[in-house]
């Protein structure tokens, strides 16, 4: 992801790892992560949710539930046809995108071009991908400055 966003936006000097943040938790209506989910921290922690601005043109966005193809090294199809075909492309080669971490190129580098369909949050395929207004979207940038927060909520995990 630092790699991705070094792309669009260059780093400031000695900023090396991206800050991330939500843009859109869980959809267009819960923007903002829910302080009672479990997935924040362990049980008991104290917390702490900042409410930010950035400017958008210093920030990145991806859809999160497309970022664990990155994670995973998965194939991102166009379509569930085309993700069957790829796999039995590779598979005549005794090769599998789910054990072989890397592949051979070509097909390491049509993996990796894949996943750039992560950043255009209008693609949608239906299986594989949902609307923007339905997408978790994730954020990264490279600085937070203190003008730029504007809430802060402590919380502690129940």
């Amino acid at each position: 992801m630092a790699e991705q966003l070094g792309r669009h936006i260059q780093a400031p000097a000695k900023c090396h790892w991206p800050i991330w943040a939500w843009y859109q938790w869980e959809d267009s209506e819960k923007r903002r992560p829910d302080l009672r989910a479990s997935s924040h921290l362990e049980k008991g922690m104290p917390g702490v949710r900042m409410e930010i601005e950035v400017d958008g043109t210093k920030v990145l966005l991806s859809d999160f539930m497309l970022w664990h193809y990155v994670l995973n090294y998965w194939y991102l199809p166009t379509s569930e046809k085309e993700g069957e075909n790829f796999e039995k492309e590779i598979g005549r080669q005794g090769l599998s995108f789910y054990e072989t971490k890397a592949l051979p190129p070509p097909h390491h580098k049509r993996i990796e071009k894949s996943w750039q369909r992560i950043f255009d949050l209008d693609w949608m395929v239906p299986g594989i991908s949902s609307a923007r207004a339905d997408k978790s979207i994730q954020a990264v940038f490279w600085e937070l400055r203190i003008e730029q927060v504007k809430k802060v909520d402590t919380f502690r995990v129940r």
